[in-house]
């Protein structure tokens, strides 16, 4: 049954792939409201993600995202730091 047991890895590997990416989406709220608060941009709730009231500029709309994935990304680094896989 050796096949069988390489198919539950598989699932579980993807299942934990599955897992790290939807934390990773809810981390971007407040990565993005962290975002808006560094560079003092007004925002409003207009569905289920905060956004600016006016368009940003393009630097600054990039700016944004970095400041926005840098959450997920730190929160990734300390987890994957924590558990000691490579």
């Amino acid at each position: 049954m050796p096949i069988l047991r390489g198919l539950a890895q598989i699932v579980l590997v993807l299942l934990a792939v599955l897992l790290g990416l939807l934390v990773d989406v809810l981390l971007l709220i407040p990565g993005l409201l962290l975002a808006y608060f560094i560079t003092g941009t007004t925002w409003q709730w207009d569905g289920w993600v905060p956004s600016p009231q006016q368009i940003p500029t393009p630097w600054l709309a990039m700016g944004l995202a970095v400041f926005a994935t840098l959450v997920p990304a730190a929160v990734d680094y300390l987890l994957l730091r924590l558990l000691r896989l490579p």
